[in-house]
């Protein structure tokens, strides 16, 4: 599973399909054992979150919504109570319950047209936070209204990346690289570097794969990136992209592109580039300049670029964070 690249500086890539996307795994010494692990590990974790297994323990939830609380593992009932405390802080743009809006658009899953706006506003009366009944004491969970479904699918890579940088160390890995399909979490000093900074490119949303638009030298952090043309469809000159507003239920329209959070947390940078998405450059720069050791990088339709204050530039597309 595991090939070493040709060089002198030797690294060692791991690469699986999993969970809709591509994992990869970059140790700098090999280490087999903890590679398998970490595979077995998301193993367990589709079986719990995945939306597309009819046996997952998200599933059981949503399928018994109305009729009866289901417990489940505290890992599940954890990221579930985490995803709610979210939604109630960030109500305007990050609900756990849009389930019901991401299943009727389709977007990205062969929606190719505009719902009618009664069966929008049918949805939006499902993804009322205070219909969610959770119970410590027992790890159960039970949605008080037909229909209504959780939807983790904007968070949970950040808490998977979170898990398995925290399972390398204890391992003993002392630098890697953890690629959820785009949501990178670095772990320790970059050992092949002067500075033993690591360096990661922020794609440009309408290039090529592999084209970075800007580039950022960091200490170890977590970097995800959210924006409007991983998924979409258009309809006529209209795109209607991913990214629902759980307030109107219609895609979010602004001038963003795309965001990316460059933080510590990987399931709080997740939470954050869709806030952001949906507060802008200004307002969302705002906000990201009042959180500690907390960056993001905006891109408006015009390919512009917006960077918080910790960002410092070092040449033309490259910044720097201390």
């Amino acid at each position: 599973m595991a090939m070493p690249e040709t060089t002198a500086h030797k690294k060692y890539v791991s690469q699986f399909p999993m969970m809709g996307t591509v994992i990869s795994i970059t140790l700098f010494t090999p280490n087999q054992s903890i590679i398998e692990q970490i595979y077995d590990y998301l193993q367990q974790m589709d079986q719990v979150f995945s939306m597309n297994r009819p046996d997952s323990e998200l599933n059981a939830i949503n399928q018994q919504a109305g009729v009866r609380p289901v417990k489940v593992s505290p890992t599940c009932f954890n990221l579930i109570a985490a995803s709610l405390a979210y939604s109630k802080q960030h109500a305007d743009s990050f609900n756990v319950l849009i389930g019901p809006l991401v299943k009727l658009w389709k977007i990205g899953f062969g929606g190719q047209q505009v719902p009618a706006q009664a069966e929008i506003t049918a949805r939006l009366k499902l993804m009322q936070l205070d219909q969610v009944d959770l119970q410590a004491h027992d790890h159960s969970v039970f949605l008080k209204q037909p229909g209504m479904q959780i939807d983790l699918g904007a968070i949970a890579k950040g808490y998977f990346a979170d898990q398995i940088v925290e399972q390398l160390r204890q391992a003993g890995v002392t630098s890697a690289i953890v690629n959820l399909g785009g949501n990178v979490k670095l772990l320790g000093q970059h050992p092949y570097t002067e500075d033993h900074r690591w360096e990661v490119g922020i794609q440009a949303p309408t290039a090529p794969r592999g084209l970075p638009l800007v580039q950022v030298q960091m200490p170890a952090r977590t970097v995800v990136t959210s924006g409007i043309f991983e998924r979409y469809f258009k309809v006529g000159n209209q795109m209607y992209h991913h990214i629902l507003d759980p307030r109107t239920g219609y895609p979010v329209e602004n001038q963003v592109d795309q965001v990316t959070i460059i933080t510590g947390q990987s399931e709080l940078a997740e939470v954050l580039t869709t806030v952001c998405y949906f507060q802008g450059a200004q307002r969302g720069s705002e906000l990201i300049e009042t959180l500690p050791d907390t960056e993001a990088i905006f891109v408006d339709h015009q390919q512009h670029v917006v960077v918080t204050s910790g960002l410092t530039p070092r040449r033309k597309g490259v910044f720097l964070i201390e």
